[in-house]
């Protein structure tokens, strides 16, 4: 497994603790790994860097579908945390936002936002994202004050969905995206996996 730097604030402290990733898995419930606990204070929302991926991909020999959180449904609530979108039907070259917010009275634990996913339904939950080889997410540990959380911001089309996630893999859009009804999810919550539905459509 990879070694990870893990940057802790606590307090107004900084400690270092190394962590390891996890490699994913198809079903969803992605495999983690055991790594010494990591807290950081998160009291408000923190945005998904809109960085473009430095390189592209040879999407006929180099790339993996991310299948994580392709089961039939997933709740928009768990482990105190509610994922939404900014709007329900979203055109192709508009921008809607994922937020996922801490919805209990106290701070809440969770992953970080790089694991998150975009699925289309077509026979079943096809993954939008591909990455070079196998994916492999940090284990970092966040405690979410209340009312805080994380933001996804995109403009829906192949290139702008493309993400470079900092030490997380790489996403790419392998197609160009077809009107239709797509999930976001987020997998950062140990077991449970929430995710929210929006439709695509033509402009």
């Amino acid at each position: 497994m990879r070694r990870r730097q893990a940057l802790a604030l606590v307090t107004g402290s900084l400690s270092f603790v190394a962590g390891c990733s996890s490699e994913s898995t198809p079903d969803s419930a992605p495999t983690t790994s055991k790594t010494s606990t990591t807290t950081i204070q998160e009291p408000q929302m923190r945005e998904l860097p809109m960085t473009a991926p430095s390189n592209r991909i040879n999407c006929d020999a180099d790339a993996n579908p991310v299948s994580i959180a392709d089961g039939d449904s997933y709740p928009e609530r768990a482990n105190g945390f509610e994922l939404t979108a900014s709007k329900d039907v979203v055109t192709i070259g508009e921008k809607i936002t994922f937020t996922l917010t801490n919805v209990g009275g106290a701070q809440q634990s969770t992953g970080e936002k790089f694991k998150y996913n975009i699925l289309r339904q077509s026979d079943g939950w096809e993954p939008v994202y591909y990455t070079k080889g196998p994916a492999g997410y940090t284990d970092l540990g966040l405690y979410v004050s209340p009312e805080g959380g994380f933001q996804w911001p995109f403009t829906v089309t192949s290139e702008e969905l493309e993400r470079q996630n900092d030490h997380n893999p790489t996403y790419y859009v392998c197609s160009s995206l077809e009107p239709g009804e797509y999930r976001f999810a987020f997998f950062g919550l140990g077991d449970n996996t929430v995710a929210t539905r929006f439709t695509v459509k033509k402009p």
